[in-house]
């Protein structure tokens, strides 16, 4: 009766291994899945992003140009304010 009840134990824990292994797989065979439709997913969205500058390209091509002179602008802007700050500065004190 002992080696009766010992084999049936030992079927229980071979039969709940498999399942642990089953469960395992499934799992790591979900990950890859997810893994896969996460890679195509930032790939269209690379691609978007690139239509959508080209897009933009088309619709303003003069928008870098001016970018750049904006920012010219701003430091122009930056450098003539910031001697006046430090003259304000100066006489408050």
């Amino acid at each position: 009766m002992h080696d009766e009840t010992e084999s049936v134990a030992t079927r229980l824990w071979r039969d709940r291994v498999q399942i642990r292994e089953q469960e395992r797989n499934d799992a790591q065979t979900r990950a890859r899945i997810a893994e896969e439709k996460v890679a195509i997913l930032m790939a269209e969205n690379d691609r978007l992003a690139a239509e959508n500058a080209r897009l933009r390209a088309l619709l303003n091509p003069d928008a870098n140009r001016t970018r750049d002179e904006t920012e010219q602008q701003m430091e122009a802007l930056k450098g003539a304010l910031l001697p006046l700050l430090s003259q304000g500065t100066g006489t408050l004190n």
